[in-house]
């Protein structure tokens, strides 16, 4: 397109550049939408251990066996009964949408996604603990504790100050009377040259990736399992690049699966998510336009962004809560594209008008209570149309999925990237949905 030429109309825009944004756009696009996506940068998504959680089984005791509890499913649903204000209690039909969502994001994003099961995968982290997930990387679909069948060898890079193999097995270690494997910590010459101690996860990731480095590693696995493992455990730092197969060559020279614990910041699997992400918006020919927003107006009319004026029947915004940029704290909280209206979570639409405080007010002294400032975010209504002061929705064509949603509080309540998935999906079809029929009958802008 020349300079000054205008741009082909649009029929859907996303705003924001994390994985809801990534799915609402994938998903109107399978729905013929044309569509652009707008970001001023990669979305928190790129922060991510690897792992999508759905919800976690707020029932389940300490010893309760893993094969026990309750899946991402019903975990989900029993969510949403407690916590009217919760998108899975918000978006209509009782959670239909969410095992299509799932499938969904692990089709368009399958050289990266392991499919879903009907259960959770309980995957390790750094500390050694097991979290449940709904979705997670192919890298680390073999270190699912329900499913290794011997002892686990966990092994870490001799020298190198980053992880502590004895710890992440010492950990693990509790899970085996519940169903998981045996754990044993083991440890290679790799990364044990002098200033090889303090590489950080992208530079060991790299490293891994050149010809015969990641069959050297393999075999120096081989080498140090211990007699009766059936799977290997490696930090996260299986390779940047997917086309690399750091994983598959590697397990093919140790000869046993191998998987990667669930990554911590800075994320070698979060990086590994957004060039996914960005690689399949292409593909799928979705227009990506970079820089922040500097004047938007409603849907149907014009909105503003690197440079370029932008036009689309429908809307979703997908700018995440804080890290995003979704939700500002300037003194009072609020939704800077737009102005819509930011509730704080946990308030009573009878009562004072919390959002409207300080944001040091909204939070709480107990560090399990819930906490207002956190679970801060945009109201909406059963098809996700953010809802006005008069508490109706604010433009019959504009949608909200993802972190600027309010009621959710991921480090409480385990919903991780699974809000982002279902109300990317549920938001993005809609979109395309109703900026297609509108199109057909003539709509008029607002």
């Amino acid at each position: 397109m020349s300079p000054g030429e205008p741009a082909p109309p649009l029929d859907v825009l996303v705003l924001g550049g994390g994985l809801a944004g990534a799915v609402a756009a994938l998903a109107a696009r399978e729905r013929g939408a044309r569509v652009a996506l707008v970001r001023r940068s990669p979305g928190a998504s790129a922060l991510s251990s690897g792992a999508v959680g759905v919800a976690w089984d707020a029932d389940a005791l300490p010893g309760d066996p893993l094969r026990a509890r309750r899946g991402w499913l019903e975990s989900a649903r029993r969510l949403g009964a407690r916590r009217p204000e919760h998108p899975y209690a918000v978006v209509g039909e009782g959670l239909r949408e969410l095992p299509a969502a799932l499938a969904f994001a692990a089709s368009e994003l399958e050289a990266l996604l392991a499919p879903p099961l009907e259960r959770n995968r309980f995957l390790a982290t750094a500390h050694g603990a097991a979290l449940g997930a709904a979705l997670c990387q192919r890298s680390m679909a073999a270190g699912d504790l329900l499913e290794v069948r011997g002892r686990l060898a966990v092994a870490g890079f001799r020298g190198h100050l980053g992880w502590d193999a004895r710890l992440v097995a010492g950990g693990l270690a509790r899970y085996a009377p519940l169903g998981g494997p045996e754990p044993v910590a083991v440890e290679l010459d790799l990364f044990a040259g002098p200033g090889e101690g303090l590489l950080r996860p992208h530079e060991l990731a790299r490293a891994l990736e050149p010809p015969g480095a990641a069959e050297e590693a393999g075999r120096r696995l081989r080498e140090a399992l211990p007699a009766g493992a059936a799977a290997a455990l490696l930090p996260p730092v299986l390779g940047l690049r997917l086309e690399a197969r750091v994983p598959e060559r590697l397990s093919a020279a140790a000869g046993l699966p191998v998987a990667e614990l669930l990554g911590d910041v800075p994320s070698v699997p979060g990086l590994r998510l957004q060039d996914a992400m960005e690689r399949r918006l292409r593909q799928a020919g979705v227009e990506l336009v970079e820089g922040p927003v500097e004047r938007a107006e409603a849907p149907g009319l014009a909105l503003l962004a690197g440079g370029r004026e932008l036009v689309a029947g429908a809307w979703v915004l997908a700018t995440g809560r804080y890290t995003g940029g979704g939700v500002a704290r300037r003194g009072r909280l609020l939704e800077p594209v737009l102005g819509l209206p930011v509730h704080a979570g946990g308030e009573d639409p009878a009562g004072p008008r919390l959002h409207a405080r300080p944001p040091a007010a909204l939070t709480r002294a107990g560090c399990f209570e819930p906490q207002p400032l956190l679970a801060a975010g945009l109201r909406v209504d059963p098809e996700l149309r953010p809802l006005g002061e008069d508490g109706r929705p604010f433009h019959p064509r504009l949608f909200a999925a993802g972190g600027v949603l309010g009621g959710h509080e991921p480090a409480q309540d385990g919903t991780g990237l699974g809000v982002a998935i279902l109300t990317g999906y549920v938001a993005g079809r809609g979109a395309a949905f109703t900026s297609l029929r509108c199109a057909g009958s003539g709509f008029a802008s607002r």
